[in-house]
């Protein structure tokens, strides 16, 4: 193999089978930069020779790629990445202090972050984090508990999907309407649970000693308070829902079989002049205090007596002005 020097002004240029002359500094125009193609593992340090090049074409490479340097600044308007799983924070040892303050950051009016924070063991964002209808939060292995806005219903919800107990947690609890005005139900640690009405004052509340209400309490007969007045002016057969009630007539009163269950009283006031017949239904034994007898019974004047049922179709009748 012979070495030297070629000394010539000219080349002749091979253009794809057609023989050009080209000068000496013109031959490097004639390489294909634009698109080139690298099948090894090129290493690309800050300082190296290629430093500052700019590629306007395509760049392929069929091998490992590795940046060396402080900072890799990547202009491009979309990045594709094959890749499922994207790495960062990778050193030789890492652990949870390697990793703290590792996340993204979006440059914004101001930096838009998610981050991991080593003292406090969890991701953290500096924004909102907004999920659209029906998009859920998921909690637990098997999705136990879930938080999502369902938009069929308009409807937002908390729901325990699993076999446990939904707890929240708090010394004082306050349940509130939107505006944060008017408390629904507040409970506090060692104290009073209070439930309200339309932001008013607490009308039940939990007290040492039981429980305290303000206002009326009210069952669908009417207020407990008081025995419900069902008025008649002719005869009158009972009803399920005279039950806790006292019937005010003048005129007789039937009391059907199978209407009334065990615990179950009415009471007959006779608000005539006039004596009136209680009548026992078909079927139904009602019971005369202080006597053996059954069967129908009278009512003298202005006299009450009130029944109270045993079974569906027995009870006792006992009160002044029966005969």
């Amino acid at each position: 193999m012979a070495y030297g020097k070629i000394k010539a002004d000219t080349f002749v240029y091979d253009n794809s089978g057609s023989d050009v002359e080209v000068t000496l500094s013109s031959l490097g125009n004639k390489a294909n930069l634009n698109s080139p193609t690298f099948t090894g593992t090129p290493v690309v340090p800050g300082y190296a020779p290629l430093a500052g090049a700019t590629f306007t074409g395509n760049v392929v490479m069929s091998a490992n790629l590795t940046v060396q340097g402080t900072t890799t600044t990547i202009s491009s308007t979309t990045i594709n990445v094959a890749d499922k799983n994207i790495e960062i924070g990778k050193v030789n040892t890492p652990t949870d202090t390697t990793a703290d303050g590792g996340g993204i950051t979006l440059k914004g009016a101001t930096d838009k972050t998610w981050n991991w924070v080593d003292a406090t063991d969890a991701w953290t964002s500096s924004e909102h984090i907004h999920l659209g209808d029906d998009k859920q939060l998921l909690f637990g292995a098997s999705s136990d508990l879930k938080i999502y806005h369902d938009q069929s219903s308009g409807q937002s919800i908390i729901e325990e999907a699993g076999p446990s107990v939904l707890k929240i947690k708090a010394s004082d609890f306050r349940l509130t309407n939107t505006a944060n005005s008017k408390d629904y139900i507040q409970a506090n640690d060692g104290g009073a649970v209070k439930l309200f009405h339309n932001g008013g004052s607490a009308k039940f509340e939990t007290t040492t000693a039981g429980v305290t209400v303000t206002g009326t309490v009210s069952d669908s007969k009417g207020d407990l308070r008081k025995i419900v007045q069902n008025t008649q002016g002719s005869a009158y057969t009972l009803v399920a829902s005279d039950a806790g009630k006292h019937i005010n007539t003048g005129a007789g009163v039937t009391v059907p079989n199978s209407v009334f269950a065990a615990g179950d009283a009415v009471t007959i006031c006779n608000a005539s002049g006039n004596d009136l017949t209680i009548t026992q239904g078909s079927g139904l034994t009602m019971h005369h205090a202080g006597t053996a007898d059954t069967g129908n019974r009278t009512l003298a004047q202005r006299g009450v007596a009130t029944m109270i049922f045993t079974g569906a179709s027995k009870c006792y009748l006992s009160g002044a002005g029966l005969s």
